[in-house]
C-alpha cells in the first residue's frame, strides 16, 4: 500500500497526486499542514529530514523529493507508462524535470510569497511566529523565516523570479511546435513535472503568461492538461483548512 505524506496546494505534492492518477495507483493520504508546521515535527523529520513535502511511503520503503518519487513510481508501477521507450528521449524528459525544480518551483516559490504564504502568517503575533521559529529543524533558515514575515521578498526578486518563469515558458512554447505535449505526441512525466507550476502561475499576478495571445501552444497544452481526467483527480484535493482564505 502506498501511503503519500502531502500538501493539498504543494506544487511538489500536486505532481505526485497527478503522476499516481495517471497511473490509476490507489494510495493513503496524510495530509500534513505546513501553516501548522506539521512538516517541523519529530514523527515527519524522521520519515523527511529535509522538513519538505511530498514524502512516499511503499510498504516501508520511503522516498521522498517529488521527482524522485514520480520517477520510483514509474519503475514501481510499469503498467502504464509515462516514461518514453527511445533511449534518446529520456533523457529529454528527465532534463524538463530538472528545469521543474531549478526554474519552475524556485520562481513560482519567490513568485507565491508575498501574495499567498505571507498573509496566511498574518493570524500570528510576533511572539508566537518567535515561538514557531524556534522548532525550525533548518540550518540557517531560522533568520530567513522571520525577515520575509517581516519585510516580505523583495519586489526586484519577484521580478527576476517571473523573468525566470518568462524563460521557462518560452522554451515550453518552442517545445511544443514539435506536438501537443513536451516531448512530441506522447503525454509524459514532463508535462507531469510542469503542470503544478502552470497550474499556480495562473492563480499569482501574472497570469497573462499563458495567455492565448501570448503563448498559443503552451495555452493549448494546458487546456489538454486540464481535460485529462487524472488532473481533476490529482487536483481535487481541497484545503481542509475552512479558516484558510487560499483556496487553490
Amino acid at each position: 500500500m502506498l501511503k503519500l505524506y502531502h500538501y493539498w496546494s504543494s506544487v511538489c505534492s500536486q505532481k505526485v497526486r497527478l503522476c499516481l492518477a495517471e497511473k490509476g495507483i490507489e494510495w493513503e493520504s496524510v495530509h500534513i499542514d505546513l501553516f501548522a508546521f506539521d512538516h517541523w515535527d519529530a514523527d515527519y523529520l524522521k520519515l523527511n529530514p529535509k522538513a519538505v513535502v511530498p514524502t512516499l511511503d511503499h510498504d516501508g520503503q520511503v522516498v521522498i523529493e517529488s521527482n524522485v518519487i514520480i520517477e520510483y513510481l514509474e519503475e514501481a508501477f510499469p503498467e502504464t507508462r509515462l516514461m518514453p521507450d527511445d533511449l534518446h528521449a529520456r533523457p529529454v524528459a528527465r532534463l524538463w524535470m530538472y528545469d521543474s525544480e531549478e526554474i519552475a518551483h524556485s520562481g513560482v516559490a519567490v513568485a507565491s510569497f508575498n501574495v499567498r504564504h505571507r498573509p496566511r502568517m498574518a493570524k500570528f503575533s510576533r511572539a508566537e511566529l518567535e515561538a514557531i521559529n524556534a522548532r525550525n529543524p533548518l540550518p540557517g533558515k531560522q533568520a530567513q523565516f522571520m525577515n520575509r514575515l517581516a519585510n516580505g521578498v523583495a519586489q526586484a526578486d519577484v521580478d527576476a523570479a517571473y523573468a525566470r518563469l518568462d524563460a521557462l515558458l518560452d522554451k515550453m512554447e518552442a517545445a511544443l511546435a514539435d506536438g501537443p505535449w513536451l516531448l512530441g505526441g506522447d503525454y509524459s512525466l514532463a508535462d507531469v513535472a510542469l503542470a503544478p507550476y502552470v497550474n499556480r502561475i495562473e492563480v499569482l499576478e501574472r497570469p497573462e503568461m499563458l495567455s492565448e495571445g501570448m503563448r498559443p501552444r503552451l495555452a493549448r497544452w494546458w487546456r489538454a492538461v486540464q481535460d485529462r481526467p487524472a488532473f481533476a483527480e490529482a487536483f481535487s484535493f481541497a484545503n481542509p483548512d475552512r479558516t484558510d482564505p487560499i483556496k487553490r
